[in-house]
């Protein structure tokens, strides 16, 4: 068997088509096709608009911009989240200020609460593994917030936009995926108008811009992964509860039951006692590529201390995130599951005899 990659691309030939449909116009560029995509994808969360831009990063630049983030300014955003988050904020000249993370590895207002001030001009609340931050209770903190749902999208209308903007990021690795891009969506108006002229400029030239198109060609592919985006949750779920029933029973401490029955399935992470270092070798001796979940914490490029950021830094030396995919075969799980099994088994006995 081929080696098991972490993570896989679901194309289908309706994907193929959709694409060979759009170079069959000679209409390449931005257009009609990432209009389409805009709509949906807003129609999709209850926004009033949307804007596509190359990437997920550059919807994270582009909501920013539109928010007026810049020099001086603060933005909160938690050490458990990929760089390119801090790389955003860095790109508009603000100030990131890194949070810890509670144990179901999403941000919380607990972990806000003590970096608001009157420098605080957004905070950025990423949605991890598929889990579903609660969005709704930073509304007290009365800042911008930024919604990351670049590792988790639900079904149509299921999580109506309860932020400020909300970004997706259509990378090969995401939900879903358009080969690049990104679309930032808000329920104002007034910002969905700011982040496209943002994008766009104006005739007057009196200003600059983001210069970060999204292709008729992308959108196309972006578009016809939406339409069949319920049989990606369904296989998501399937494979989730096919990992849930044996390996619960094994890793009981593993598991944040809370926090799996609120997530779509981007990423299946457990929480194993002596982490990715010890089982990572016995994984890939079977083909199959596991990670840590996130490659390296914040704070720690920033130079500050673990002691502050306890959780976070836990979560890290003990997560283990298992392949799970719409693209993989029944037969690639099962070879997951019996390595998972095996080798979660032989860890937790190990950490108990210690």
């Amino acid at each position: 068997m081929k080696p098991i990659p972490h993570s896989k691309p679901w194309i289908t030939e309706a994907d193929m088509l959709a694409v060979r449909e759009v170079m069959a116009t000679s209409m390449l560029a931005q257009g009609e096709k990432t209009r389409q995509l805009e709509h949906t994808l807003s129609e999709w969360v209850g926004g009033c608009g949307g804007v596509a831009v190359g990437s997920g990063s550059a919807a994270l630049v582009l909501a920013m911009m539109a928010l007026k983030v810049g020099r001086g300014d603060e933005v909160i955003l938690p050490t458990y989240v990929c760089t390119s988050v801090l790389e955003a904020v860095l790109t508009v000249g603000a100030k990131p200020v890194l949070c810890d993370v509670g144990p179901d590895w999403l941000i919380t207002t607990e972990n806000v609460t003590g970096h608001v001030n009157g420098r605080t001009k957004a905070i950025i609340v990423p949605h991890i593994y598929g889990m579903f931050a609660d969005i709704e209770s930073f509304a007290t903190f009365g800042v911008p917030i930024i919604e990351d749902c670049a590792q988790a999208v639900d079904g149509k209308g299921k999580r109506p936009l309860k932020s400020t903007i909300a970004i997706f990021s259509l990378h090969p690795t995401k939900c879903l995926t358009a080969g690049e891009g990104g679309v930032a969506v808000s329920g104002d108006s007034r910002l969905v108008n700011a982040m496209r002229t943002v994008r766009d400029g104006t005739e007057r030239v009196d200003a600059g811009r983001l210069l970060s198109p999204l292709s008729d060609l992308s959108a196309a592919l972006g578009l016809s992964q939406l339409a069949r985006y319920h049989e990606t949750l369904d296989r998501r779920r399937a494979l989730a509860q096919k990992y849930r029933s044996a390996l619960e029973p094994i890793l009981r401490d593993g598991f944040r039951r809370p926090a799996y029955q609120q997530s779509m399935h981007f990423r299946f992470p457990v929480k194993v006692p002596s982490g990715l270092d010890m089982c990572q070798t016995r994984f890939l001796q079977r083909g199959i590529h596991v990670r840590r979940g996130v490659d390296k914490l914040l704070h720690r490029f920033r130079g500050e201390p673990d002691r502050n950021f306890k959780m976070a830094t836990l979560l890290f030396d003990t997560t283990v995130s298992l392949p799970i995919y719409p693209a993989m075969t029944d037969e690639e799980h099962a070879v997951c599951l019996s390595a998972a099994t095996e080798i979660f088994s032989s860890a937790t006995s190990s950490a108990g005899r210690q």
